[in-house]
């Protein structure tokens, strides 16, 4: 038995060991820009892995505000993360739903060919897609990029949900219908509150995904005043190659959105899973 117990405990301690360096490797980044983003060139250049010494160059981040117009850049992105996330969710679930509990004529098949589509590399649809935006007038608009995301993500979100909804019980959804629940409030109050660990999963997953996204934004918002976050720093880092703490404090700035959305919503999918785990 004593064994068996040193053996668990010495197995606790590797793996929280490995936790503590996959935690540091992942908040570092985070560290080097703030202690640097409050730094002179020269102290930047002096020693960058020192922290920084008074007075703090709290004029990166001003200068962002007022220069580079950073609260811009994020209603920009907000407005398109926001706009695909609500269609996401919506179209996701009820996709979700019914490949996963409804019976209906060539669900399979139809459920396979939104599949496959995952093998398509995006690269590959963007031209026919630009073409497409184009000719439709949502060239340079919100719209344009925000149903370029879906087209994207769509089939990725179906097929996590639809895993997902699958072990909801039928049971469940039969009581609900023999109670007298229509179809939307099956939907309402069965499937997201039981199915919710993959809502706020997607949640969480496709806004980071969206807001650090470089590609789709360049390609499709030629004007200035529409510029996402990350297609902006791209310029900025390439136009102030010289001034690191500059750049720092617009990337730390930049972090902060995806951070909070992260930290809101991970504690509802442990909630989600927890739930679906007592049910």
């Amino acid at each position: 038995m004593g064994k068996a117990r040193s053996g668990t405990t010495a197995g606790k301690v590797i793996i929280f060991a490995v936790q503590c360096a996959v935690g540091v490797s992942f908040l570092y980044p985070l560290y080097f820009m703030m202690i640097n983003s409050l730094k002179g060139r020269p102290g930047y250049y002096t020693n960058p892995f020192a922290l920084p010494k008074p007075p703090f160059q709290w004029a990166n981040f001003s200068a962002m505000v007022s220069q580079f117009k950073i609260l811009l850049l994020f209603r920009n992105s907000l407005i398109i993360c926001l706009a695909t996330l609500a269609l996401l969710v919506l179209l996701g679930v009820l996709a979700s739903y019914a490949f996963s509990k409804l019976r209906f004529r060539w669900s399979q098949p139809v459920y396979l060919a939104i599949v496959i589509t995952l093998f398509i590399p995006a690269q590959v649809t963007m031209i026919p897609m630009y073409v497409l935006l184009s000719r439709a007038g949502l060239h340079n608009t919100y719209w344009g990029v925000v149903l370029a995301y879906l087209a994207q993500f769509i089939p990725e979100v179906v097929m996590l949900m639809t895993a997902n909804f699958r072990s909801i019980p039928n049971e469940i959804i039969e009581a609900s219908e023999i109670d007298g629940c229509s179809y939307w409030q099956v939907v309402r109050n069965v499937i997201l509150p039981t199915g919710r660990a993959a809502v706020f999963l997607t949640i969480i997953f496709y806004f980071i995904v969206m807001w650090n996204d470089l590609f789709i934004p360049m390609v499709l918002l030629q004007k200035m005043s529409m510029q996402t976050v990350m297609v902006a720093l791209a310029g900025l880092i390439a136009r102030y190659t010289g001034d690191p703490p500059y750049q720092f404090a617009g990337l730390l700035l930049s972090a902060v959105p995806a951070l909070l959305v992260y930290v809101v919503f991970q504690q509802y999918i442990i909630k989600g899973l927890t739930a679906g785990a007592i049910k």
